[in-house]
């Protein structure tokens, strides 16, 4: 029967069965479509397009049954269909039966027959191999394992970018087996296979940050998996062991005996790191500060080697990193020490946000920001020291008093840390040997408990409260309990660790501490209006008007509002403030009506001004002190009658 000639049939062989059998067995579906019409129209002719109409709408419903039963039967197998997966512990045992319903699993790859055809999801074995619940945010992640040439490897993803066809391309990135041509059926599959085998994947708790996770500590237990950011693999794989314990031991020692105290101060800071979390404090830094080529960043690498690799670009933070990669591994890092080398280098790079940087990194949190959906991301948290380095004080000349309370400066003693060329020693061993002391000490912490802890603070804290005062100086409160927690982290780092008797000493630590004085925002602007009032004597007496800043009568120096206000803005101090507290501490010249300025005359050019009144010294304050300006007039507003001398920035 020729079905290319339709005009030559006859009613019989219309409506005959081979016809019907025939017209469904072409394959191309356009093709069959176009000579079924042909024959209607023949039909038509003969009187029987009815008749033929009704058949062929017969066979699509007898093909449409048997599909739905063949997927029926598929999905039957996919039950009963069991994949023995080559996935056992270190130990090579314990092997893993997982189901793969209609795909099958094998050397070749991840294949099912659908209707007709072969589909590939893989050209490689893939498996879910464990899922991961997040005890922060809640949210899965999949372990994703695979084998390339017999070798096997793994990958974390979020859940949802394994689910997705679009996102699960971009895993490729880490050799992972998925294409824009496979990613629909490999999705199809991940999805099939975790759902047939949910009480079969083992399901763990994950976290993404370091340090304490109720009594466990990360990454030294077996109960919680780290599942930290991608983005910052060379930080996650610097957290390891290498090498061997005693060959670090011999050289921290060896440097431990050299009567340098700065390596004493960043070892106790980098262990000290775990135990803000468990005493409640905000996170703080310790700063070492002193000229180039003196050790500062061997120094450091001792103090990372406790927890991690400290060669390369892993734990410590490189001094090109951002404002927001440095909070991001902040977050990460949690409760173990953020480290940072050479912080001149950010200061330099942006000058103005550099307090805020001491802020953000001292605040023990992130900002709340929104994802690419418009949804609000999670904010970074964390409790740990940061171990910083620069040329000079941190807590500099135009810092605030808040961000002092949060940095305690370390001052490098006269002379090289390292002998010549001993430094490149320390650093060779150190790169090789290195992780084992944090564990180590984590667990002598686990061991002493939280309240131990608590106890043995609160012993230091008094003792450097009673030290302060024997010494003269009233030590900062907010500076004596990060120095507390460094000296107890520096007995029991030496007791249960190094074990040879050397530890930091109480009275160099306590002179690199704040005193209140030092600490008041208000005391600093008074030091360093008097200091510009010195270094600008000429201002007093000028050879123009339009150069002056007022006139220095005596113990008093009346300054006119604008010049104060350009010494405010030139050391990041309110003016408001500066007067109120000069006024409370007698050090501005009021009248009896309590107001603040008065009007001064100015050399010989008959001019009248109102000027702040401010003593010169704080020393020997006399209470019942009068002015020698008592004839002035006072007045109350701060609004000039002459035009300012310069412009304020």
């Amino acid at each position: 029967m020729d079905l290319s000639k339709p005009a030559e049939l006859t009613r019989d062989q219309i409506l005959s069965e081979e016809i019907i059998r025939e017209l469904f067995l072409i394959e191309d579906i356009v093709a069959r479509e176009r000579t079924i019409t042909q024959i209607e129209e023949r039909a038509k002719v003969l009187g029987c397009k009815t008749e033929f109409t009704r058949l062929v709408r017969a066979q699509r419903t007898q093909i449409k049954e048997a599909q739905k039963e063949l997927q029926e039967k598929q999905r039957a197998l996919a039950v009963s269909n069991i994949y023995h997966c080559i996935l056992t512990d270190k130990d090579g045992e314990n092997l893993t039966e997982f189901r793969t319903g209609r795909w099958m699993v094998g050397d070749a790859g991840v294949t099912a027959q659908a209707f007709r055809e072969t589909v590939t999801a893989s050209h490689y074995p893939i498996i879910i191999s464990k899922r991961l619940i997040n005890r922060e945010s809640g949210k899965s992640k999949l372990e994703i394992t695979w084998w390339i040439n017999g070798l096997q490897k793994s990958i974390t993803v979020d859940r949802s970018n394994a689910m997705s066809n679009s996102k699960i391309v971009a895993l490729a990135d880490y050799d992972f087996p998925a294409s824009s041509e496979t990613a629909r059926a490999l999705v199809s599959y991940l999805s099939d296979f975790e759902s047939l085998n949910i009480g079969v994947i083992p399901t763990e708790t994950s976290t993404s940050k370091y340090g304490w996770a109720d009594d466990e500590f990360v990454p030294y237990t077996d109960k919680i998996i780290f599942d930290g950011n991608a983005s910052y693999k060379a930080l996650v794989d610097s957290i390891a062991e290498a090498g061997s314990y005693e060959a670090w031991k011999n050289i921290i020692c060896h440097v431990r005996r050299s009567g340098r105290k700065e390596p004493l101060v960043y070892l106790a800071a980098s262990f000290g790191s775990i135990l803000l979390k468990l005493i409640n404090i905000a996170p703080f830094i310790v700063n070492l500060y002193g000229s180039t080529s003196k050790g500062k960043t061997v120094s450091l690498m001792m103090a990372a080697s406790v927890w991690a690799n400290p060669s390369g670009r892993g734990y410590i933070a490189e001094s090109t990193s951002t404002v927001n990669s440095l909070e991001i591994r902040q977050g990460i890092l949690n409760n173990l020490p953020l480290m940072i080398d050479d912080l001149s280098k950010i200061r330099d790079r942006d000058k103005e946000k550099f307090v805020d940087l001491i802020y953000m990194l001292c605040a023990g949190g992130g900002k709340n920001r929104l994802n690419r959906n418009i949804e609000m991301r999670d904010a970074s948290t964390w409790d740990n020291i940061i171990l910083t380095n620069i040329e000079r004080p941190l807590t500099d000349e135009t810092m605030q008093g808040g961000a002092i309370n949060r940095v305690l400066d370390f001052e490098i003693q006269p002379g090289d840390i390292f002998q010549k060329g001993e430094g490149n020693e320390v650093v060779t061993i150190l790169s090789e040997n290195y992780g084992f002391a944090g564990k180590d000490f984590v667990e002598t912490i686990q061991i002493l408990g939280k309240d131990n802890v608590a106890k043995r603070i609160k012993e230091y804290e008094a003792k450097i409260r009673q030290a302060g005062v024997e010494s003269g100086e009233t030590k900062e409160d907010k500076q004596v309990t990060p120095l507390a927690v460094l000296l107890l982290a520096d007995e029991i780092a030496e007791r249960a660790i190094f074990q040879d008797g050397i530890r930091l000493d109480l009275n160099y630590c306590l002179a690199n501490i704040k005193s209140k004085d030092q600490v008041s925002e208000m005391q600093r602007a008074y030091d360093h209006f008097i200091d510009a009032c010195n270094i600008n004597q000429s201002k007093f007496s000028p050879s123009s008007y339009d150069d002056t800043w007022g006139a220095w009568r005596g113990e008093w120096i009346y300054i006119i509002p604008a010049a104060l206000e350009h010494i405010a803005w030139q050391y990041n101090f309110s003016v408001k403030q500066f007067i109120a507290w000069c006024k409370e501490e007698r050090l501005l010249d009021c009248d009896k009506d309590n107001r603040n300025m008065k009007r001064v005359s100015l050399g010989d050019y008959g001019k009248r001004i109102r000027c702040y009144a401010i003593r010169s010294s704080a020393d020997g304050i006399n209470s019942e002190q009068a002015s020698d300006t008592d004839e002035e007039e006072y007045v109350e507003d701060l609004e000039y009658d002459e035009p300012l001398p310069f412009d304020v920035p």
